[in-house]
């Protein structure tokens, strides 16, 4: 499933399967990330990390092994780093052995689904970042082969964002459909030339995006006036509070219709929490031919197809006149084939 994050194509559909090779549709497939800015505290982390994989696991994992059938491909890695800066990569029988006091990066994946299942891959993956005081939670789904089964997975998506905003106070979260990363950024953050590290630091006074569904941090949910303000913009299908003060935000019912008119909508309602400056296209993509990984699962490090940027408006939220609804507000520029 990475390589169609990062848009390469080694598992991609072939010639005769019905993708691309033959003028077909690419693969679904949807991501889920959320932020946390306490991950300093190796214990909690540690505890909070098996509860998350357990729950993931819970309301996931039946879509790639659907009842009866035979166990999924399983591959476990993690990355470990002491004080010292020394790392090691490790490959260990359980989630939870993974958890040591020196992990920086675990992740899980589940593959070879059986034909019948839904979903033909998870992906669940843990990164500590920015002083190792962050954590970005990651979980993607892919769907190669299996059209129709993105809608019947969305709202686990979503009640897994719920659950997990519930129980930990967190400082961003997403969920992106269809669409390339550049995790642990966000895509707002490199139109606007901002590293993850100074996103991450500044979460609880800037918002790092706003995508299908975006997770908002307590601060500045009070800052945004609150759950019913947002409820009376009417740039939301669902505004949900969280436990702990912030807000879960989804723009629309079908992530299909999160573009144009619903795009602008949510920019102009997250406006004053934004992260000021203009944003513009990226200047680090490589030319086509020349797709370039980084070693992390996860971690874009160049995409040979460019980025849909159409999901994010070419405005400084800081000259947003709201009281002009009218005013014109550009969107980057998108990708053929989406």
């Amino acid at each position: 499933m990475y390589d169609q994050l990062f848009g390469g194509g080694f598992g991609q559909p072939g010639p005769g399967e019905g993708g691309p090779a033959d003028g077909g549709p690419e693969p679904d497939f949807a991501t889920w990330l959320l932020y946390l800015d306490r991950a300093e505290d190796p214990a909690w982390l540690a505890g909070l990390a098996r509860w998350w994989h357990d729950e993931t696991c819970r309301l996931l994992l039946p879509f790639v092994r659907p009842a009866g059938a035979a166990a999924p491909s399983t591959s476990l890695t993690a990355f470990e780093q002491d004080a010292t800066g020394r790392g090691r990569r490790r490959r260990p029988g359980r989630w939870v052995d993974g958890l040591t006091a020196d992990c920086a990066q675990l992740s899980a994946r589940w593959f070879d689904a059986a034909p019948g299942a839904i979903a033909s891959e998870l992906d669940v993956f843990l990164d500590r970042f920015a002083g190792r005081r962050h954590v970005r939670l990651q979980i993607s789904i892919g769907f190669e082969g299996r059209s129709g089964g993105l809608p019947l997975v969305l709202p686990a998506l979503v009640e897994l964002a719920r659950l997990v905003g519930d129980a930990t106070d967190p400082a961003y979260g997403e969920i992106v459909v269809n669409a390339g990363l550049v995790a642990p950024a966000t895509m707002l953050d490199a139109t606007l030339g901002r590293s993850a590290e100074e996103s991450a630091e500044q979460s609880r006074g800037h918002l790092r995006g706003y995508e299908w569904v975006t997770v908002c941090p307590r601060e500045l949910a009070a800052g945004l006036g609150g759950a019913d303000r947002l409820r009376a913009s009417g740039a939301f299908a669902e505004v949900r509070p969280l436990s702990h003060g912030g807000l879960l935000l989804r723009a629309t019912d079908d992530p299909a219709d999160y573009r144009a008119d619903r795009v602008r909508g949510a920019f102009r309602a997250l406006a004053p929490v934004l992260p000021p400056g203009l944003p513009g296209a990226l200047p680090t993509v490589p030319p086509a031919g020349s797709a370039v990984l980084s070693a992390v699962p996860g971690v874009l490090a160049g995409d040979p197809g460019g980025h849909d940027l159409s999901r994010v408006v070419f405005a400084d939220p800081r000259t947003l006149d709201r009281h002009l609804p009218g005013q014109r507000l550009s969107l980057g520029p998108g990708l053929a084939g989406r």
